[in-house]
């Protein structure tokens, strides 16, 4: 129940994001949502193949491809070092998961899905209010459900919705302060 509960709540919070995205009311990282969607493919893959909780990557891998098409639409592209870095951590989960299994190929994608992040917490620290707070605060719900969902306190049941569940909630909390400049 949880599993699908995690679903039909991530898949529900897509499409205001995107007409957020293309109305131009929200900013995203497209590098960070690019980089989540390879990695989440790594992530959903190789938990699959272990049969472990592979629901909500899976879901996160077709919004994902979703909400870049719209940041392209909307024309919000901008690519940097550090995301290159983070692309050649995609190659290195690949390379992982072909010379050492699925396992590591979770632990490693998971790690990449973490530092994949950082342009998106750092976007959402720098301009908070460009940042959609219900809606990472509706991931964080999905992720915890997800969470919930793991039959087992293991690597293929539980690292990924909890590494996204801590993500998306320190996204929440600092989209929830107001900007330096407003400060009183």
């Amino acid at each position: 129940m949880y599993h699908w509960a995690s679903v039909v709540l991530a898949l529900s919070l897509y499409l205001p994001l995107a007409v957020q995205i293309i109305k131009g009311q929200v900013k995203q990282n497209i590098a960070t949502w690019i980089l989540w969607v390879a990695l989440d493919t790594v992530v959903w893959l190789s938990v699959l193949v272990q049969g472990g909780n592979w629901y909500l990557p899976l879901t996160y891998v077709i919004g994902g491809s979703f909400m870049v098409a719209c940041q392209v639409r909307a024309g919000s592209i901008r690519w940097t070092l550090f995301e290159t870095m983070i692309s050649a951590l995609v190659i290195v989960c690949i390379i992982g998961w072909y010379f050492s299994g699925p396992w590591l190929a979770t632990v490693l994608s998971t790690t990449g899905m973490v530092f994949a992040t950082i342009p998106q917490i750092k976007d959402s620290w720098i301009k908070p209010q460009d940042s959609p707070v219900p809606v990472y605060f509706g991931y964080f719900t999905a992720n915890v459900l997800s969470t919930i969902a793991g039959a087992s306190w293991t690597v293929e049941e539980r690292l990924y919705p909890l590494a996204c569940t801590i993500l998306c909630g320190v996204i929440v909390l600092i989209s929830m302060r107001r900007p330096s400049s407003q400060s009183v």
